[in-house]
């Protein structure tokens, strides 16, 4: 593969610096889908990003003094945006009342973000630079509760009965910051694969932790963008419309990828920063897998993946999985 990846003609990579029209995702998630429900059990983000070099003054002078080190003459096109999520996380037993020592805390997340990406070239080769923070609210008031019990009481699930034993109300912050790059024998006309290495780092209360993982895509007619993500990736779904693009209006493929996580703190499972609450032992390493499918029409993407997770704390015994379905539109 890397052979092949090699090859790559030089020279006509001015698509990928074209400048991109507006971008709006929505994201949801659910272990419903891989008929479990547990631990990370539902979440929903939806996300817009502006057209490309639309920055407020004040965000167009920071990412300016930011250093685009391995991007080129740093001069690649700017997008920015916002997002709002919710994630909600429970034990696996969800029909005891008692506090389980031995099982992740039930928690809910609600917050909002703002969103910094940059986009370059490595020699030939584009590279994408992406910079998040979210802040928001940790315990009862994210609405986690009402949330999922709305939900099983509709689908007529049974009700969970340990909500009152999650975690307090703390504000939730998280500083995420990922680069991509990315590898493709052809850079004219229709693309059939791409090879795509990711590293980043995120920091706060929510999650602190370390990432490196790689993205292998193959199909036909290949979007210029870096991928689809989940909501819990470092960086969000881009690649808006460009007038310039001349092939990809309509295209499929299917996707694997595997990254690793060294988790330093996450309230999650760690327990309330400054207040006494439900916790579990943390595992500082974990895996994970994720493989699905993306379906291109025009302007519209459809995509369906399957997520699968390494024991997170100690005395879990079986991996996490949920799926993500994700409409992606581009203007």
């Amino acid at each position: 593969m890397l052979a092949l990846i090699a090859g790559r003609p030089p020279g006509a990579d001015a698509q990928w610096l074209d400048l991109q029209g507006p971008v709006r995702t929505i994201i949801e998630e659910n272990d419903l889908l891989v008929k479990t429900d547990r631990h990370y059990t539902q979440g929903t983000k939806v996300s817009s990003l502006y057209a490309d070099e639309t920055l407020p003054g004040w965000l167009a002078s920071l990412s300016k003094h930011i250093p685009s080190i391995g991007m080129g003459d740093g001069h690649g096109p700017n997008k920015h945006g916002y997002e709002l999520g919710q994630s909600i996380f429970t034990p696996a037993d969800l029909k005891t009342k008692q506090i389980l020592k031995t099982d992740r805390p039930y928690a809910g997340w609600l917050y909002t973000g703002m969103i910094l990406q940059r986009r370059g070239m490595l020699e030939e080769w584009p590279v994408l630079e992406s910079f998040q923070i979210d802040v928001g609210i940790i315990g009862p008031h994210s609405l986690a509760e009402d949330a999922q019990i709305g939900v099983h009481e509709f689908r007529g699930f049974d009700i969970p009965q340990g909500w009152r034993h999650q975690l307090h109300d703390e504000p939730g912050l998280a500083l995420k910051y990922q680069r991509s790059w990315l590898f493709s024998p052809s850079s004219e006309g229709p693309r059939w694969v791409d090879l795509i290495p990711q590293a980043g780092l995120s920091l706060g209360n929510v999650e602190t932790s370390f990432r490196v993982g790689t993205l292998l895509r193959l199909g036909v007619n290949l979007p210029y963008d870096f991928g689809i993500s989940t909501i819990s990736s470092l960086a969000t779904t881009e690649g808006g419309w460009s007038e310039g693009q001349s092939t990809g209006r309509y295209g499929f493929y299917v996707f694997g990828a595997a990254e690793s996580w060294t988790v330093l703190y996450t309230v999650f499972l760690d327990g309330n920063t400054f207040r006494r609450s439900p916790s579990v032992e943390k595992r500082p390493f974990v895996a994970e897998v994720k493989y699905g499918a993306v379906l291109v029409l025009n302007r519209f993407e459809l995509a369906l993946t399957y997520v699968f997770r390494t024991p997170q704390f100690v005395g879990q015994t079986k991996d996490d999985a949920y799926g993500s379905i994700m409409l992606k539109v581009k203007y």
